[in-house]
């Protein structure tokens, strides 16, 4: 099972279409996917439609210290595809930060431990340190940051890559984790603007060949697909970023490859 976290410090920059993204390119080649949302806002859950009971989230495991096969327990089949099983985000997650937890951070390594999937997602929050992305770094195997060609995105990334550095100095508990992307989400793939271009640049500087291709354009229907909790594929205006996401596959996960009948 590879564990990977979608990061970035910034919120509103596209972290959660990658997770899903990728959650579903995945899907479609016979992958068996897991996402965990980390974030408290739980956007990935409504997206992908999954409707919790009450408490039975992710805040089950980070929050107390039983948690041996707490990740098959929890999980949901989503309504995009069969392959496509989520640990439920929620609001609530919030108050963990501020508790103390006594070896908490090994909680979610603990409990994804035996879970039956291939490749698990983990759609982290945009925060800086905190309880929430120090589980979610002490899991996860590699990293992706997610950003969009302006300066939010830039610093984003930034603050993410400082903190990721800061937390293998300091912390023993996984120093292998590995950064394997950049990930430029709302590319004006039409008509790249200065600004775009500009943006860009300073991501190669600052992050090399990390920065990868095809970018991830900008396109209305995705945003519509998020308020419809649906897969933006399902439209033929969304399949050019269905297409985004195939070719960002092949690259990251290459020991997964489409199938014949994929287009």
């Amino acid at each position: 099972m590879l564990i990977t976290a979608v990061a970035s410090e910034k919120g509103g920059i596209g972290k959660t279409t990658c997770t899903l993204g990728f959650a579903a390119e995945l899907a479609r080649r016979g992958v068996r996917v897991g996402i965990v949302d980390l974030d408290p806002r739980a956007t990935a859950t409504t997206w992908l439609g999954i409707d919790a009971p009450p408490g039975e989230h992710i805040g089950a495991i980070l929050g107390q210290d039983d948690v041996d096969g707490a990740a098959s327990d929890l999980a949901l089949t989503s309504t995009w595809h069969e392959n496509i099983t989520v640990i439920p985000g929620s609001r609530d997650l919030a108050a963990l930060e501020s508790a103390p937890q006594e070896y908490g951070d090994l909680r979610l390594r603990r409990a994804l431990q035996g879970w039956d999937r291939d490749v698990v997602l983990i759609d982290s929050p945009n925060r800086q340190g905190g309880y929430l992305i120090r589980s979610a770094l002490t899991a996860a195997a590699q990293i992706i940051y997610a950003t969009t060609p302006d300066e939010d995105g830039r610093s984003g990334v930034e603050w993410a890559r400082s903190n990721v550095a800061r937390f293998k100095q300091l912390s023993p508990l996984n120093p292998d984790l590995r950064e394997v992307g950049v990930i430029l989400t709302r590319w004006p793939d039409t008509i790249p603007t200065r600004d775009a271009l500009g943006a860009l640049e300073a991501l190669e500087q600052d992050n090399g060949d990390l920065v990868l291709r095809p970018f991830i354009p900008e396109r209305v229907v995705v945003r519509s697909a998020r308020a419809g909790e649906v897969w933006w594929g399902d439209y033929a205006r969304g399949q050019v970023v269905v297409d985004a996401f195939a070719g960002l596959t092949d690259t990251l996960w290459p020991q997964y490859p489409r199938k014949d009948d994929h287009r």
